[in-house]
């Protein structure tokens, strides 16, 4: 969310509301057709270790969406004549109708494009706008991404290893050529990062980043949805394959010599 571009996001119960409202569990059913994972923070499934064990929202999803509308009721929102909320706030001694609506930028790829329609279709029973606006990758890139010209992005990050964590968060990392496209500020966080990252003991490490993510989750800049599964499809006689997690093209064939077709068999009578 860039909070530059629009002031909405300045506000904690509508980024909570957004989050609540998003069916997760949609987006990898119908998007990915089950190959993925639901995911509600900025450490991916492939770093297992820096998890922390969340308990089942047993919420139905109707009552869910109930609280969420409470919620925005309580902060003032209504809905006006065209479906969606608004609020009338006073602007310099005036009266003015503050519509709830933002657009999510995105790349022109057929799962992104998916989601996003997907996350507009869930915030609109809820009354939130959404206007999609898709860009080729490289216009995405250069014009979008690079002068940080949008209200939400909806765009995926590699976190090759630990070191990411510090180029996509860190305060440092805010502007062009910077990854932190959620131009997040938490000073807290920034030594939390500088911390783990000159940190040799792993438990200590470990400490770290489940702060770093207590911290991201209380500030809620961005809203996580899912880390896709790599599909690898072999042979059904290739044996001894395995996989662990891929991230790079590079790694597909990293242990590539141990994989083997046939084997070489010796006919009993020359067997000892």
């Amino acid at each position: 969310f860039n909070q530059n571009q629009n002031q909405l996001f300045t506000d904690k119960t509508i980024i909570r509301s957004i989050n609540q409202t998003i069916d997760k569990e949609r987006i990898v059913r119908d998007v990915l057709l089950g190959y993925g994972d639901i995911i509600n923070g900025p450490i991916p499934p492939n770093m297992l270790k820096y998890q922390k064990l969340e308990s089942e929202n047993d919420i139905a999803r109707q009552e869910l969406l109930q609280k969420v509308q409470n919620n925005l009721s309580k902060d003032g929102w209504k809905i006006g004549a065209d479906g969606f909320l608004e609020k009338t706030i006073t602007e310099k001694k005036k009266k003015v109708t503050k519509k709830l609506e933002f657009s999510i930028s995105t790349g022109n790829t057929e799962e992104l494009v998916k989601t996003a329609e997907l996350i507009k279709q869930d915030l609109a029973t809820i009354g939130i706008k959404v206007e999609i606006k898709t860009f080729e990758t490289g216009n995405l890139n250069q014009n979008v991404i690079r002068p940080r010209k949008y209200d939400a992005l909806l765009f995926g990050e590699i976190i090759n290893s630990e070191s990411d964590l510090f180029a996509f968060w860190h305060s440092s990392q805010r502007k062009d050529p910077g990854l932190n496209v959620a131009m997040y500020t938490n000073t807290k966080v920034d030594k939390i990062l500088e911390d783990a990252f000159i940190t040799i003991d792993e438990q200590a490490r470990i400490k770290k980043y489940i702060q770093f993510e207590d911290e991201i989750r209380k500030d809620m800049p961005a809203v996580f949805l899912y880390s896709p599964d790599f599909i690898y499809t072999v042979s059904k006689n290739l044996k001894n394959f395995e996989v662990g997690n891929i991230i790079a093209s590079s790694e597909h064939y990293l242990n590539v010599y141990l994989w083997y077709t046939d084997i070489e068999n010796v006919w009993k009578v020359f067997a000892k």
